[in-house]
């Protein structure tokens, strides 16, 4: 999200914005040979905004994810569609303003293979066909000039391995290195009125995650985390290496029903230029229950940018932060729940009312969720949850997001 209505104006809500953030998980239990079926989807909302010399951009992309795969002893291979839509708006003062929109649909085949206790390895590839249409109006506004439209394709291959270099056997040091490289381009087709386009862009990433597991006796277990990270992105992006490293520390005491989890994690150098991210984060939970049942509480501050360490926020699939000066933003998020046996004592109702706070928006959330308690219970969950989201200088964005996992 961004500051202000921006280029594209005020968004209200639409049809498929409703269960923007909703998923599922279908797993069947395991056939004659062994293996698990599994179907998934989900759906995402997000916004950008950037400025490169004169030319301001922002808008919105709308994602909507269905897959399915089987997993059998060391193997696991599956099938991935997405649908994107996109709308935005731009700016400049020598080709003036208008809207821009796109859509998208790929197929992206993906495999994992689990090599040895200690490795894995992972492989996936994707096309994808769509269209753009440039000169828009802004808004829902007529459009000032030519409408003008192209068809575009995108390619992608990835593939990404992971070791676990010391595994404790009850506490102790864990040391494990984790690598992935990706390709992927774009291209737009020529028209009479536009001409054809081609880009690529890649990236490498090497990384190593540490901590050290200690038992406090009476009052719980303390973990010690280090984690570091080296980038290299190319193509036709921002290009150059980036190295970033994170410590945390984690404490837990299960009887006291208590823990604090602190994290945090700085981009110490990138060769693109003025690329600066840092993240800092605190939370306390409460939770004297061991199987969500009775009263919880989890109170967090944020602090700048990812708060996560090195290694796991460059192997997100967003790139590194790019901030450029000003203040630090930051935010406060607070949830409280209670959960209670519900139809025979089978299954957990768990209401929960969230609340969250930062120097542009505040957000208040408010949901169910239905959890088997039973043995005998079906291996069922079920969830439903509202959210209001109020930013400054914009309408209120609502929604609903909907959780179904099953096995049967």
């Amino acid at each position: 999200c961004h500051d202000g209505p921006g280029l594209y104006g005020e968004r209200g809500m639409r049809g498929r914005d409703v269960l923007v953030g909703s998923a599922f998980t279908l797993t069947r239990k395991e056939d004659a040979a062994g293996g698990t079926l599994a179907f998934w989807g989900q759906a995402a909302h997000t916004s950008f905004r950037g400025r490169q010399d004169a030319l301001d951009l922002d808008g919105e992309v709308t994602t909507a994810l269905l897959g399915t795969d089987y997993a059998r002893g060391k193997w696991l291979l599956g099938l991935a569609l997405a649908h994107s839509e996109g709308r935005g708006g731009y700016s400049d003062a020598a080709l003036g303003a208008g809207g821009v929109a796109s859509s998208l649909t790929a197929a992206i085949p993906y495999l994992s293979y689990k090599a040895s206790p200690r490795w894995s390895l992972w492989g996936a590839a994707g096309y994808g066909a769509g269209e753009v249409t440039t000169g828009l109006g802004i808004d829902d506004q007529p459009a000032a000039g030519p409408v003008l439209s192209a068809g575009i394709d995108w390619r992608m291959a990835a593939a990404g391995v992971r070791g676990d270099l010391l595994v404790p056997v009850a506490g102790g040091l864990a040391l494990a290195v984790v690598s992935d490289a990706l390709w992927a381009g774009t291209g737009s087709e020529r028209t009479e009125e536009m001409i054809a386009s081609d880009s690529a862009v890649t990236r490498l990433r090497l990384g190593l995650e540490g901590s050290w597991s200690t038992r406090l006796g009476a009052i719980g277990s303390l973990t010690p985390k280090l984690e570091a990270g080296l980038r290299h992105d190319g193509g036709d992006a921002d290009a150059g290496f980036g190295v970033e490293v994170g410590a945390g520390l984690a404490w837990s005491a299960p009887q006291l029903g208590l823990s604090i989890d602190l994290k945090g994690r700085t981009l110490l150098a990138h060769e693109a230029e003025g690329r600066k991210d840092r993240g800092f984060s605190a939370a306390l939970s409460f939770d004297p229950g061991s199987s969500e049942l009775g009263p919880s509480f989890k109170f967090g501050r944020e602090l700048g940018g990812r708060p996560e360490g090195g290694v796991q926020a460059l192997f997100e699939a967003d790139p590194l932060g790019l901030q450029h000066g000003g203040a630090a933003t930051g935010r406060w998020t607070a949830e409280t729940a209670w959960g209670f046996p519900v139809f025979g004592d089978r299954f957990i109702g768990r209401p929960h009312l969230g609340y969250g706070l930062s120097t542009t928006e505040r957000d208040y959330t408010l949901g169910w969720q239905l959890k088997p308690l039973d043995e005998d219970a079906p291996d069922l969950t079920l969830g439903v949850q509202t959210k209001r989201r109020e930013s400054e200088g914009e309408k209120p964005d609502h929604g609903i997001e909907l959780e179904i996992k099953a096995q049967w």
